[in-house]
C-alpha cells in the first residue's frame, strides 16, 4: 500500500513543482530583466490568474474522483462519460472564466492599485492569458483524469515537455530573438498558453488512444456532469474561502510594518517547499479512496489513507525540524535585510510547528474528497479560517497587542483545528455506505 502510495504521489509533486515553474519562475527569471515594472505585472496578473485557477481546480477535484470511481469499479463506459462530462465543464469553464477576465482586467487590475505603465504591462500581458484561457483549463482538467485512472506519471512527462517548450518560446518572444519581434510581456504570455495547450493536446490525445475518452461521441450522460459537480462545486468553495481567508490575514500582516510583511512572504516560500509534497500525497490520497470505493473495498480505502497520512506526516516533520532548528539559515536564503531576519526564530518555528497539522490536515481531506465528502474539508475551512484564524490574530496580535509572534501562532491553531475535523468526520465515515 506504500508503494502504491508512493507511485502516484511522487510523480504529482513532481508535475506540481514543474507547473510552478512554468507559472511563476521562469517568467519572473525572464521578465524580471525587463525591468521592474514588467516583472511587477507579471505578477500580479498571476495572482489574478492563480484566483480563477482555484475553481478550476475545484471542479478538477469532480473528475479525478469519479474517474478514480469508475476504475476501481473497472467500468470503462461510465467513466469514460465522466471524461466526456470533465469536457463539457472546461469549455464552460474556458467560456465564463475566460470572458469575465476580459471584461474585469482593467477593473481588478486599477482596484489592486496598478497604474501607469504597470496597468498597460498588466493588460497587456492578460489580453493574452484570457484568449488562451482553455489551454490552462485543459491541461489541468487532461492532468486531474489521468491522476483519477491511476496513472500520475503521463501528466509528469507532459509538464516536462511543457517546460522545455516554454523555455524555447519565451527566450525569443520575450527579448526579439531568431528574427521574431520583441515582444516583452506579451511574449511570456503566449510562450505560457501555446506551451501549456500543447501540454493539454498531447494529455488528450494519450487519453484517447488507451480508450479513457470511450470510443464515438454520440453518449453524453448528464448524470455523471451532476456528480461531478455535486463533489466539485464545495471543492471550488473551500479554495475561494481559503484564498479570500489568505488575502485578509495578509491585510492584518501589513498592519505590522513592511518588514513584517516581508518575513511572511519568505515564510510562505519556504513553507511551499514542503507544502508541494504534502499536496502530492493528498492529491493520491483522493484517487486511492475513490478506486477503492468503486472496487467496493472500504478497507483497502481507509487503509490508503491512513499510510498516505503515515508517509506525509513523517516527510513533512523532517522539514518542521529543519526549519526549528535552522531558522535564520532559511530566512538569510532569500534576503539579509536585518529587519527581517530579525523575525527569523518566531516565523520558522510557527512554519515548523504547523508541518504535522497541515500533513494531516491535506492528506485526510484527499481521503474525504475521494469519498465525496468535499463539504467537510470546506466545513473545516470555515471554522479554522475565518472563525479561528482572523479574528484570533486580529484581536490578539492588534487588540491586545501582542505582536506578530501571536498572528503567526494562529496559523498552526488554524491547521490544528482544521485536521481535528477532518480527522473527526473520517473516522465516523462509514466507507462501505459510501454511494458517488
Amino acid at each position: 500500500m506504500r508503494r502504491a502510495v508512493l507511485r502516484l504521489a511522487l510523480p504529482i509533486v513532481g508535475s506540481d513543482l514543474l507547473q510552478r515553474g512554468v507559472a511563476n519562475v521562469v517568467d519572473a527569471l525572464l521578465v524580471g530583466r525587463l525591468g521592474a515594472a514588467a516583472l511587477a505585472a507579471v505578477g500580479l496578473s498571476q495572482l489574478f490568474l492563480m484566483f480563477t485557477m482555484a475553481l478550476v481546480q475545484g471542479l478538477g477535484v469532480g473528475t479525478t474522483v469519479m474517474v478514480a470511481f469508475h476504475t476501481g469499479a473497472i467500468d470503462e463506459r461510465r467513466r469514460a462519460w465522466a471524461v466526456r462530462a470533465s469536457i463539457l465543464i472546461g469549455i464552460a469553464a474556458t467560456v465564463v472564466l475566460g470572458g469575465a477576465g476580459i471584461l474585469l482586467s482593467r477593473h481588478v487590475a486599477t482596484f489592486m492599485g496598478a497604474q501607469g505603465e504597470l496597468l498597460d504591462l498588466t493588460l497587456e500581458y492578460l489580453r493574452i492569458i484570457w484568449v488562451l484561457f482553455g489551454a490552462f483549463v485543459f491541461l489541468h482538467l487532461a492532468s486531474a483524469i489521468f491522476q483519477g485512472a491511476g496513472d500520475t506519471r503521463t501528466p509528469l512527462r507532459a509538464m516536462v515537455w511543457v517546460n522545455l517548450l516554454h523555455i524555447a518560446m519565451a527566450v525569443p518572444l520575450i527579448f526579439g530573438l531568431a528574427g521574431l519581434p520583441r515582444m516583452g510581456v506579451a511574449g511570456a504570455a503566449l510562450a505560457s498558453g501555446v506551451s501549456e495547450g500543447a501540454g493539454a493536446a498531447w494529455l488528450f490525445w494519450q487519453a484517447h488512444r488507451r480508450g479513457l475518452l470511450g470510443h464515438g461521441w454520440s453518449r453524453w450522460n448528464l448524470h455523471e456532469l451532476a456528480r461531478i459537480l455535486r463533489v466539485g462545486i464545495p471543492a471550488v468553495g473551500e479554495r475561494l474561502l481559503t484564498h479570500g481567508m489568505q488575502l485578509v490575514f495578509a491585510r492584518i500582516v501589513i498592519g505590522f510594518g513592511v518588514a513584517a510583511y516581508a518575513a511572511h512572504q519568505v515564510g510562505l516560500n519556504i513553507e511551499s517547499l514542503s507544502f508541494i509534497p504534502g499536496l502530492g500525497f493528498a492529491k493520491a490520497t483522493t484517487t486511492l479512496v475513490g478506486q477503492r470505493l468503486g472496487a467496493r473495498d472500504a478497507e483497502g480505502a481507509h487503509r490508503c489513507a491512513r499510510q498516505a497520512n503515515l508517509l506525509a506526516v513523517t516527510m513533512m516533520s523532517a522539514w518542521a525540524a529543519a526549519f526549528v532548528l535552522f531558522p535564520r539559515a532559511w530566512v538569510i536564503l532569500f534576503t539579509s535585510d536585518p529587519g527581517v531576519l530579525a523575525y527569523s526564530v518566531p516565523l520558522m518555528t510557527t512554519i515548523g510547528l504547523l508541518q504535522p497539522p497541515l500533513a494531516i490536515a491535506m492528506v485526510i481531506s484527499g481521503g474525504l474528497r475521494g469519498a465525496g465528502e468535499t463539504h467537510v474539508p470546506l466545513a473545516a475551512a470555515i471554522v479554522g479560517g475565518w472563525l479561528v484564524r482572523l479574528p484570533v490574530a486580529y484581536l490578539g496580535g492588534v487588540v491586545a497587542n501582542l505582536g506578530m509572534t501571536m498572528v503567526w501562532t494562529t496559523m498552526v491553531i488554524d491547521w490544528v483545528v482544521r485536521s481535528g475535523i477532518v480527522s473527526w468526520r473520517f473516522r465516523r465515515l462509514h466507507m462501505e455506505r459510501v454511494r458517488l
